[in-house]
């Protein structure tokens, strides 16, 4: 099996072309793939599967722990420049492609460098879920717009909403000192957050940009989170903080999110690919052979 390695603002992800649907992307398969001593070492896979309806291609995505994602942002922008740039789907006229994911087609326009590789990808990331329940989050007041969560002898407030997938997003005054690999993994698994959440931490720079960190559901800290940038931005604006086109910047790099009121969002950012290989038969064997590779 043939493998490509890239990255989203240094959110990494195995690539696996696979349109003819010949290889199930398993949980054990994932594990071993994303294992950074025994495998290649990702923040996840990208199963590239047969698209259905108007969609060119599905992204099936799995996080490094295995379990399956219904968004990410990143990763949609990873499987454009994949696709294109290996001829393996065309964008319309207008630049435009259809990416099936558990969490909807989303179109993405793809814009080219000088020697006609995709760089950079603007996604419709669709309509932010704003109502707890449909988050899911269970929440004590429906409308409100900070939600308040008892951890021991500590109130934590915190703005959720769902691209796709759930976020919770905490303001923070300084990015750089925010708990993220203590309170995020507390917060992933709350009991209020019934499928669990990505957790972003979030310092407003002025109504123009934001820092961002974020805790990702089955992964830990990444580098970038493009859905997180998204919920980040939304439940921010909400809160009059910031303005309709921000600059999201990521330990991994730099995001631009456009949101109306009541539209969808536009995230645009890079996309690359770093190198390509072929999976050792006897490896990929003993990974899919119910998880006999042993991982950490």
């Amino acid at each position: 099996m043939d493998y490509t390695l890239a990255h989203g603002t240094a959110n990494d992800f195995v690539v696996l072309a696979d349109l003819d649907d010949r290889q199930p992307l398993s949980a054990d398969l994932a594990r071993a793939l994303c294992d950074r001593r025994r495998g290649l070492g990702a923040d996840g896979v990208l199963r590239l599967g047969p698209g259905e309806g108007e969609a060119q291609v599905f992204m099936d995505h799995r996080n490094a722990d295995g379990s399956t994602a219904e968004m990410c942002g990143n990763g949609v922008r990873v499987v454009a420049k994949h696709v294109v740039d290996h001829g393996l789907v065309a964008p319309d006229d207008d630049g435009v492609l259809r990416i099936g994911t558990r969490g909807g087609v989303k179109p993405v326009t793809v814009h080219l460098d000088p020697q006609g590789l995709v760089d950079e990808v603007a996604v419709d990331m669709g309509l932010p879920i704003l109502a707890p329940a449909d988050v899911p989050f269970e929440a004590d007041q429906e409308q409100a717009l900070l939600h308040r969560i008892e951890l021991d002898d500590t109130t934590i407030e915190l703005s959720v909403v769902s691209m796709g997938n759930p976020h919770g997003v905490l303001t923070v005054d300084d990015v750089s000192r925010a708990p993220v690999g203590s309170l995020g993994p507390r917060l992933e698994t709350h009991r209020r957050f019934p499928a669990k959440a990505n957790i972003g931490f979030a310092e407003v720079v002025d109504r123009a940009q934001i820092r961002l960190r974020v805790w990702e559901r089955g992964v830990g800290e990444t580098a970038a989170c493009g859905t997180g940038a998204c919920a980040a931005v939304v439940v921010l604006q909400r809160q009059d903080l910031l303005d309709t086109d921000v600059a999201v910047r990521l330990p991994g790099g730099t995001l631009r999110i456009h949101h109306d009121a009541g539209g969808t969002v536009t995230m645009t950012g890079p996309a690359v690919e770093v190198a390509s290989g072929r999976l050792d038969p006897h490896w990929l064997a003993a990974a899919t052979d119910n998880g006999k590779l042993e991982t950490r």
